[in-house]
């Protein structure tokens, strides 16, 4: 009886420190701030509802369940979830990823083994993916193959979608820069990796939040200032990105974003006038440009003597102070062999990168040691890409000059807090007028539209001189006349005194 009953209780304890210890289906993951949110039944069931960014009110609800049977009926009513909601048994097995950036979610929620069907493989990055594809263990995104898709559990994509199988993760530009790192926990939830994604997730904000509180560290009056620019072969003209996550991200670099005086300017990408974009370029101490020069120009020497061709910088009267030091860079650091930057792949999912870049390239002494992974140095020397990425680079023992093992993790660090950094010295002041300058009135140009005042008052200070100087010549001839006629009646009258003949 006695032995019974020691039984009895010590299962009674094994049960109630696995019920302690069990975690949710899916993983330990807690809300996202505005991007989804979940809710746990227990440890069997999970509510996984994603959000639309940017105030779209969209949203898609998930059902994750981690026992065999699919629940139906009065569970989903005690749920209170639709009977027709998407269902998922976790861990996935087999996955479809559509959207270059969406795979570096997967990548960072554990996932990457999974993925058996990618919508552009010839865009990935990842170099343990390139390998995979190379093997054929992924295959490209054949719309009209039915058995493909049947063989897949789960499908993320950029759109929504009304499958059964596809998990909508919105896309978005225009957003902070660490919202959607979010997405990591999201996804992960389908792994049933939720307590290790939100580990890495929480290591990728510390780690953000620690360099952007040592930047605010740094006087305004030593900030730089940083002018992000595209130039629009469509309009022929320049453009300053100017979205949520530019501006956010370089102020949190210690930095200062274009334009410099006012409250910003709407949307992305307005147009810069030739003349205000010369007076972005004397006023910048980095320049990230974002050009598109894939249009056959592939002779990196020629593409920024283009680029300098397109600043209006063609000989030694203008060569702005950013140029002259060497402070111009590309985001293709890092690309496949078609080209795809690593930016492009990673951007959204590890903004602590681009921010270790920013300021890095901005406070050369605060982290001598670190190596820049998307801004590309060698673009305003004439040179390519410093790092190609592919297949072979798929290897645990990676030079520490290339591509980091494993990908998009193995580059995951903690930043020390260092309160005592406050930046270099204060650039030069500002010049010029408008908004990339001190304010007050731009300049102008015939392509902005406002040189015509500037022609105006050109043509009125011409006509003023004008009319100053035919003042002075009327008087100065009507002197020289009226003398001119003293005399001759002087001479006349002389004549006359001493009978002089006329003739």
């Amino acid at each position: 009886m006695l032995g019974s009953f020691t039984s009895f209780a010590g299962a009674l304890a094994l049960f109630m420190v696995a019920s302690v210890n069990a975690e949710p289906c899916g993983g330990t993951v807690y809300n996202g701030t505005g991007t989804f949110t979940v809710v746990n039944y227990g440890t069997d069931y999970t509510v996984l509802t994603m959000r639309g960014l940017n105030n779209n009110p969209d949203t898609e609800d998930y059902l994750l369940y981690c026992v065999d049977a699919e629940p139906t009926g009065l569970a989903l009513q005690d749920m209170g979830v639709s009977p027709n909601v998407k269902k998922f048994r976790v861990p996935v097995s087999t996955a479809l990823v559509s959207g270059t950036f969406t795979s570096s979610y997967v990548e960072l929620a554990g996932g990457q083994d999974k993925i058996r069907v990618l919508e552009d493989p010839q865009n990935i990055i990842s170099p343990c993916l390139q390998d995979r594809v190379q093997k054929h263990e992924i295959d490209p995104l054949d719309i009209a193959n039915v058995t493909q898709y049947a063989s897949v559990n789960v499908g993320f994509r950029q759109l929504k979608s009304a499958e059964a199988k596809d998990v909508w993760v919105p896309m978005s530009v225009d957003v902070a820069p660490l919202l959607r790192v979010e997405y990591i926990k999201a996804v992960s939830l389908f792994f049933n990796t939720g307590t290790q994604a939100s580990i890495t997730y929480d290591t990728i904000i510390g780690s953000y939040n620690n360099l952007k509180n040592n930047m605010n560290n740094i006087p305004e009056a030593n900030k730089r200032r940083i002018g992000w620019v595209r130039y629009n072969f469509v309009q022929n003209s320049w453009t300053l990105r100017n979205t949520a996550f530019v501006r956010g991200i370089i102020k949190d670099a210690g930095g200062i974003p274009f334009p410099l005086v006012g409250d910003g300017l709407p949307g992305d990408e307005p147009s810069i006038s030739p003349s205000d974009f010369k007076i972005l370029l004397m006023n910048a101490d980095v320049i990230i440009d974002q050009t598109d020069f894939s249009d056959g120009k592939l002779n990196y020497l020629s593409v920024f003597e283009r680029w300098r061709a397109l600043a209006g910088i063609t000989g030694i009267d203008f060569i702005p102070r950013v140029v002259d030091m060497k402070k111009v860079y590309s985001l293709d650091n890092t690309v496949n062999n078609v080209g795809i930057s690593d930016y492009q792949y990673r951007m959204p999912s590890r903004p602590d990168l681009l921010l270790r870049d920013l300021i890095a390239v901005q406070y050369p002494l605060y982290n001598p040691d670190y190596k820049i992974r998307f801004l590309n140095s060698n673009f305003q020397y004439g040179q390519g890409p410093g790092n190609r990425a592919g297949p072979n680079n798929c290897s645990t023992t990676v030079p520490a000059n290339e591509v980091p093992f494993p990908y998009n993790s193995g580059d995951i660090t903690t930043s020390p807090l260092i309160p005592s950094f406050s930046g270099l010295a204060a650039p030069p002041p500002a010049e010029g007028g408008g908004i990339y300058g001190i304010g007050g009135a731009s300049p102008g140009d015939g392509a902005s539209g406002s040189g015509k005042s500037k022609t105006t008052s050109i043509i009125i200070a011409v006509v003023c001189v004008a009319a100053v100087l035919g003042a002075a010549f009327a008087f100065a001839f009507y002197k020289w006349s009226r003398r001119a006629k003293e005399d001759r009646f002087i001479e006349l009258e002389e004549e006359m005194n001493n009978e002089i003949p006329l003739n």
